[in-house]
């Protein structure tokens, strides 16, 4: 990879040129690099896992969350001290589950009664008789 000073007679280049050069800034250097079309086995392991994504990608959007489970997905993902979306959380863990072979739950319709000092009533819709762990915190990062 070469650096530049003054790509293409400009101040700064990015992108192809006739497919034999790449102009992008890299850790801040301006640099130009041969084009290279990536190399795409397409192995049956490598579908089987693009298959699982993708189904994963459908379910989030009819899983009928809220905008409110999408933000419990991302104080979900703070917690976990990871540098990621909410959304790839959940990507992750519904991928997990496919390989797995496990049935994913999707959460939804959760409401929070009768909140006391020791404790509270929480009621979650789902379609089956499920066995479910819960978390809480007294902050919004900080579960037990």
């Amino acid at each position: 990879m070469a650096k530049v000073k003054g790509p293409l007679m400009s101040f700064d280049a990015r992108g192809q040129i006739a497919k034999t050069l790449v102009y992008l800034g890299w850790k801040g250097l301006k640099t130009v690099r041969q084009y290279v079309i990536p190399a795409n086995p397409k192995t049956d392991d490598q579908k089987l896992q693009r298959n699982y994504f993708k189904a994963a990608v459908a379910e989030w959007h009819t899983d009928g969350f809220t905008d409110l489970d999408a933000e419990a997905w991302d104080l979900y993902a703070l917690a976990l001290k990871v540098a990621k979306s909410g959304f790839n959380v959940c990507m992750g863990l519904k991928i997990k589950a496919k390989v797995l072979l496990k049935t994913w739950l999707a959460l939804v319709d959760i409401t929070i009664a009768d909140p006391t000092t020791t404790g509270c009533v929480v009621t979650i819709a789902t379609e089956t008789d499920q066995t479910l762990s819960l978390y809480s915190g007294g902050s919004k990062t900080s579960f037990n």
